[in-house]
């Protein structure tokens, strides 16, 4: 009875007990709450998020105050060293972690994708109490969240510290679930665009590398000079990588050596002189054995020589050496030194290419001098055929004086055959002078007064004997018998060339007709025969160096030779042809005196 009373006489005791009760659920309920809002504050914020990095720290400010929490840290996952790194790192003394994904609370919420809640880390075997004694803090409550993506990929993990033992609740464990999947989200979106940024990186460093090759291949194409084309793909490639120095070796097989063909940077000039061993240095390790050599510091590489570097007095730093490809192995090596910060594999990478725009250019010049080397020495073969064959007449002559001295009896009659010999050697230097004057590109002519009736009487008893062995008729008509002025031993190795060219064009027999006449202030010979005419293949081209239309004898000299006279005598030569028919050739010059 009187517990009963007791119960009924007290509910204010009652009443009080309830409000405390409802008190107690209305702030649950009121941080609850908070934290709702704070989630999807925070979603909000990643989501509209343009500095990733630091509105992340921003959230794990407002993570930690909402927690009551002493520090936190953010990691991520990264893919080359497989390791878990601090993006973002609250409440330590260290500016970076990074641990095994197999180590510690953090690697096992990785690896397992699923959340801890520890209320003491150091009474759980899982945890690696190395990283407190690296940051200074003293661990005992951890929250440890995966940042596990909508698709399931884990990209990190999410970890909340507190120095109490059972400092967090089961609340507080979905608070930072949500907040790393919000996190997990936004950092999804943040990786590919990196990847999609690094993509275009590198799409647009293969897009600079292809102009600068094609900057180069243009170069090459419209470049004779060798050694200009090495000088400007060297000043590329330093430029192109921020190197500042670098080389162009060359190997020399017959020396087994390498020599600096090229070289830029501090003191380069002295390198010019100075020859590599095969194998010697980091230049010569890569040009014998074709091995790339990339190194912060040359001091790193085994290979390094440092004689050179010492003798010059120069500090060599970063080394990118790459081996210049050749058609039969490797032609060299290119060095570029002292990049600040050292290569990296972009640079390497361009640095190949721009070797083998290199040994591209070595092949194509070699070639070049290969077909101007045999250009050269069939030129030679013509011209020496072609001075051989004008040689002819004259040895004739000679020959023929010679033998009929050895049976002429009187003094006199040899004195004047000896006479008519050495006038044959003195065409034959002419010729020769001519002929190397023709090779040099030289004009020289000597204009002296000639008179035509002894000129053409002196050169129809030479062409006589040229037609002798032929089956051709000869024919010579002057018309104008009065002076002119010219070089009568160069105008006379015209007309035998133009005759010379008419006996080959009429094999079977015809006729050949040359002409001397005036023309107002004009001296006119024209050599016309009756041959098969001059081929349309090479009408347009009959006075041109070595063009020939099949002659066995031919050397395509005679014409080119016969226009290079007329013109240095202020001339013109002009021809018409008919197949079948015949050739006429027209070699107009200044008589250079007035009219008889």
């Amino acid at each position: 009875m009187t517990d009963r009373t007791r119960v009924r006489t007290d509910p204010g005791a009652l009443v009080s007990g309830l409000a405390a009760k409802l008190n107690e659920l209305e702030q649950a309920v009121s941080r609850q709450n908070e934290r709702f809002s704070a989630v999807i504050d925070v979603g909000t914020q990643l989501s509209a998020a343009r500095d990733v990095d630091a509105l992340l720290r921003t959230v794990m400010d407002r993570l930690t105050g909402l927690l009551e929490a002493e520090a936190a840290t953010l990691f991520m996952h990264d893919a080359k060293t497989n390791e878990l790194w601090s993006r973002v790192l609250k409440g330590a003394s260290i500016k970076e972690l990074r641990l095994p994904v197999d180590a510690g609370i953090a690697g096992h919420v990785f690896r397992s994708g699923k959340t801890l809640l520890l209320g003491d880390a150091y009474a759980d075997v899982r945890f690696n109490p190395d990283i407190d004694r690296q940051s200074g803090f003293r661990t005992r409550s951890i929250i440890a969240a995966p940042l596990r993506h909508v698709s399931g990929k884990v990209l990190g993990v999410l970890e909340v510290l507190h120095r109490k033992v059972d400092a967090f609740t089961a609340d507080d464990r979905s608070l930072v679930e949500g907040v790393a999947t919000q996190i997990a989200a936004v950092l999804d979106n943040v990786l590919l665009l990196d990847q999609l940024r690094a993509r275009s990186d590198e799409l647009a460093q293969r897009v600079r590398e292809l102009d600068l090759l094609y900057g180069l291949e243009r170069a090459a194409s419209s470049s004779d000079q060798h050694v200009d084309l090495l000088e400007r793909i060297l000043q590329t490639a330093i430029d192109s990588v921020g190197a500042k120095a670098g080389s162009i070796l060359v190997a020399e097989e017959e020396r087994d050596s390498l020599y600096f063909r090229n070289t830029k940077g501090e003191k380069s000039d002295a390198l010019t002189s100075v020859r590599l061993k095969t194998g010697q240095g980091i230049a010569g390790y890569v040009a014998l054995t074709g091995q790339t050599v990339r190194v912060d510091r040359a001091d790193d590489s085994e290979h390094y020589d440092k004689t050179i570097a010492r003798k010059l007095g120069v500090s060599i730093g970063a080394v990118l050496c790459v081996p210049i490809p050749g058609d039969e192995g490797r032609l060299g090596s290119l060095e570029l030194l002292n990049k600040k910060g050292g290569f990296s594999e972009a640079d390497e990478r361009l640095a190949v290419l721009l070797a083998g725009q290199i040994g591209r250019a070595f092949a194509s010049r070699q070639s070049r001098e290969e077909q101007e080397r045999k250009a050269r020495m069939a030129s030679i073969g013509q011209m020496l055929a072609g001075v051989l064959h004008d040689l002819r007449t004259p040895l004739t002559v000679i020959a023929g004086y010679a033998e009929m001295m050895a049976e002429e009896p009187t003094d006199t009659a040899r004195r004047e055959m000896a006479q008519s010999i050495l006038a044959q050697l003195d065409h034959v230097a002419a010729m020769q002078r001519e002929t190397l004057a023709f090779a040099r590109g030289e004009k020289s002519v000597l204009l002296r007064r000639v008179y035509l009736h002894v000129f053409m009487r002196e050169l129809e008893e030479q062409l006589a004997r040229e037609f002798e062995q032929s089956k051709a008729e000869l024919k010579v008509v002057t018309t104008y018998t009065g002076a002119a002025r010219f070089d009568e031993n160069k105008m006379k190795r015209v007309i035998l060339n133009l005759a010379r060219n008419a006996i080959d064009a009429m094999p079977d027999g015809g006729k050949f007709t040359l002409t001397c006449e005036r023309e107002a202030d004009d001296v006119i010979f024209r050599a016309a025969d009756t041959g098969n005419g001059v081929p349309e293949a090479i009408a347009d081209r009959l006075f041109e160096s070595f063009v020939t239309s099949g002659k066995k004898n031919g050397t395509g000299l005679g014409l080119a030779i016969v226009k290079k006279i007329v013109e240095e005598h202020g001339g013109a030569i002009t021809f018409k042809s008919r197949p079948g028919k015949g050739t006429t050739f027209e070699a107009r010059i200044p008589a250079g005196v007035p009219a008889d």
